[in-house]
């Protein structure tokens, strides 16, 4: 539950967080609640997105798990209009090579960033869903590609116009009811 009272804010979002919850309904109808007029905003990413990572060159068993723990893009669409938001659209996003953040798919385009544990430590997937057998067997595999070029190869083997990531943006046009 949101500690926040009905139609206190002019907006919400939510990034990189929705595979995390147990269930959407609930906290998409906390957001719909607390939010006067406005938009919801989520930035996440589909199983077909995550598909097209080059990660699962490497990592294939945690981006299994990962494609699995993500809620289809049509779902997120319906639970959010089940709950009395309306979708105002999509947006994809293309990660760019000079992203300074870390998250799933922001070493798109810097490869040896998942070299590093304390980056991994940081990476929901890595951290819940990877074994240490795969982790070091994918590192292996891709510092001996990272060395060789290879990598070059396995980038351009992975790449996708679905997008990496996307934004779905859905409108509270009405005040809250809810009590």
């Amino acid at each position: 539950m949101i500690i926040a009272s009905n139609s206190t804010f002019e907006g919400a979002i939510c990034v990189l967080a929705i595979h995390h919850f147990d269930d959407l309904i609930f906290p998409f109808q906390e957001v719909y609640r607390v939010i006067d007029k406005g938009r919801f905003v989520i930035f996440t990413s589909s199983p077909e997105q995550m598909q097209r990572y080059w990660l699962n060159e490497y990592f294939p068993k945690m981006m299994e798990a990962s494609c699995n723990q993500m809620p289809s893009i049509y779902y997120v669409k319906e639970i959010l209009k089940q709950v009395g938001f309306t979708i105002v659209g999509l947006e994809t996003f293309m990660i760019q090579p000079n992203l300074r953040d870390f998250f799933l798919y922001s070493g798109k385009y810097e490869p040896h960033m998942y070299l590093n544990p304390k980056v991994r430590a940081g990476i929901s997937s890595f951290a819940n869903l990877a074994t240490q057998e795969e982790i070091e067997s994918g590192c292996s595999r891709l510092r001996k590609d990272i060395e060789s070029g290879r990598i070059h190869e396995i980038l351009g083997k992975y790449t996708s116009d679905l997008g990496d990531y996307v934004f779905v943006v859905a409108e509270k046009k009405q005040k809250s009811t809810l009590g």
